[in-house]
């Protein structure tokens, strides 16, 4: 591989255009630090994630590489690209920061997707690195000139690159040193769960110190990545009710403030894709995005629910139906063989039943869902098999009104009790955008989109249910779509909405909407057991 010579005739001016290809290397692993982390730019954002050691990393290496040699420095920027292509499409999607754990037990999932997993790469993210990719590249041919042409400076290029990466040995054992990482990748510290090891805040602070390369080496290096045996460290979470009784005496007869909803059958719950907290009253072009739903809300109990992205849709469900926190790294239902505490469990009477619009495989959910309790498993294989055609969207699912069709006719026809639904066709990159919502084009507008050909499913499957089925129905996680400018922005925060078809009575004289207090979903899980408890007796 050889760089063509260029046009420059003057050494000193080569070697500015490589020191400034150095310059724009540096700042865009800066900016994609800082995106993935904070998942914003700004100054408040760079202030959070920018540390001297990180600037030294970022800086030094490049430095080092284009000082040894201008193609290696080459394949390295080539490197640097697609890298921060994953990464940055990484966090566009997800709560929580890649590590090389995520990558490794995510692998299975997206290989089994096939060419489905293109639905997640963005244009405008592959068009700006292009454009940074375009100006490195382009300043190093700038540079590229014979060395007799350069200053004499540049004789010493030996002695400055051994120099950075000297100085970068150190900068990386400092900032694992002065950080605490380094116990973060060994036996070594009170890390002693995949919660600690694998935290959020662990993986934060790493890169924040020292990258994402050093940080995943650290990873490599430990084996922590791929030990699976701390998958079964974790504990399941408290349940918020013991806080709320310490003080509140009398409390007992509710959740958490909540009214428990009456023993009720059918028990339908329903886990809905990218369901943002904010959808529930957002109108555009002055119509109801969702409107079914907002017609419940006046005979429902709503809490608003933290629900970061993590990793896939399935480790929210994980944690609903099991009260374990999920870790942002592991797909659970690969390894999970034993689910003691499954909601299922509760409504062991009822045959409840799952019903889902992907294949089965994925993740090893049918093996995952038959353990957890549910006496019936339909994915796709199953609907496909029973006439249900296969959706044109990307995802190539089952549509929603299918799926919920699927588990009204399993309810109608008496074969259960008790149903849990997993819908998919507001996932991302949604539905083309409907005409009477006003918007032209864009992600939001096949978010809306997506959104109201829900709230339609729920509705025509909701006036099948018979007076007095309970109803529990909340998001995976939020969409992480950018809403238009002077929006307030939902983050990662879905609803939790409970409700009993033909009876509001249960909530008479109590506070219906829980926007004020916020839960996790694995928190949430203890009030649906309580609702599940009831509902099997």
């Amino acid at each position: 591989m050889r760089i063509p010579e260029s046009p420059v005739k003057y050494g000193v001016f080569a070697l500015f255009f490589l020191l400034l290809s150095v310059m724009v290397s540096g700042v865009e692993a800066l900016l994609v630090q800082t995106l993935s982390i904070s998942h914003i730019l700004n100054l408040e954002s760079f202030e959070k994630t920018v540390t001297a050691s990180l600037v030294s990393i970022d800086f030094l290496t490049p430095l080092s590489l284009a000082l040894l040699s201008r193609r290696a420095y080459l394949v390295f920027l080539a490197g640097q690209t697609a890298v921060s292509a994953v990464i940055l499409h990484y966090g566009s999607f997800f709560y929580n920061t890649l590590t090389l754990s995520t990558i490794y037990h995510s692998m299975q999932g997206l290989s089994f997707l096939g060419g489905s997993v293109l639905v997640f790469i963005k244009a405008d993210i592959l068009f700006l690195l292009a454009l940074a990719f375009g100006a490195e590249v382009f300043l190093l041919w700038l540079s590229s000139v014979p060395h007799e042409a350069m200053p004499r400076v540049w004789s010493m290029r030996g002695v400055a690159a051994v120099s950075c990466l000297m100085a970068l040995s150190v900068t990386v054992f400092w900032g694992h040193g002065r950080a605490g990482i380094l116990s973060l990748w060994t036996d070594d510290g009170p890390h002693r769960t995949a919660l600690d090891r694998r935290s959020q805040e662990g993986s934060r602070e790493s890169v924040r110190h020292l990258g994402y390369l050093a940080t995943w080496a650290g990873e490599w290096l430990s084996g922590l990545y791929r030990d699976t045996s701390l998958i079964y460290a974790e504990k399941r979470c408290e349940d918020p009710q013991k806080r709320f009784l310490e003080t509140h005496a009398g409390g007992e007869g509710t959740w958490c403030g909540f009214p428990l909803p009456p023993a009720s059958r059918p028990m339908v719950m329903i886990q809905v894709e990218s369901l943002d907290f904010a959808a529930l009253a957002m109108d555009v072009n002055q119509r109801p995005v969702m409107p079914f739903l907002r017609s419940l809300l006046p005979e429902s109990l709503v809490i608003k629910a933290f629900a970061p992205h993590k990793v896939g849709s399935s480790n929210a469900d994980y944690e609903m139906l099991n009260g374990r926190v999920a870790d942002q790294n592991v797909m659970y239902y690969s390894y999970i063989r034993d689910y003691p505490d499954s909601v299922a469990h509760a409504l062991a009477e009822s045959r409840p039943a799952t019903f889902h619009g992907l294949e089965g495989e994925l993740f090893h959910l049918r093996d995952a869902y038959a353990l957890m309790g549910f006496k019936e498993t339909f994915f796709k294989e199953e609907l496909v098999e029973e006439g249900y055609p296969v959706s044109g969207l990307a995802m190539e699912h089952v549509a929603d009104e299918y799926v919920l069709d699927a588990a009204a006719r399993y309810l109608e026809e008496g074969r259960g009790d008790a149903v849990f639904v997993v819908t998919m066709s507001s996932h991302t990159p949604f539905m083309d955008p409907l005409p009477q919502f006003g918007l032209r084009g864009g992600l939001f507008a096949r978010y809306v989109a997506s959104l109201n050909y829900v709230d339609a499913c729920l509705a025509d499957f909701y006036d099948r249910l018979p007076d007095g089925a309970l109803l529990a129905l909340w998001g995976d996680h939020g969409s992480e779509v950018s809403y238009p400018s002077g929006w307030r922005k939902n983050g990662p925060y879905v609803p939790f909405l409970v409700n009993v078809k033909g009876d509001g009575a249960w909530l008479s004289g109590a506070k219906r909407d829980g926007e004020d207090r916020t839960f996790t979903l694995c928190e949430l899980s203890y009030f649906l057991r309580r609702m599940a408890e009831r509902s099997g007796d």
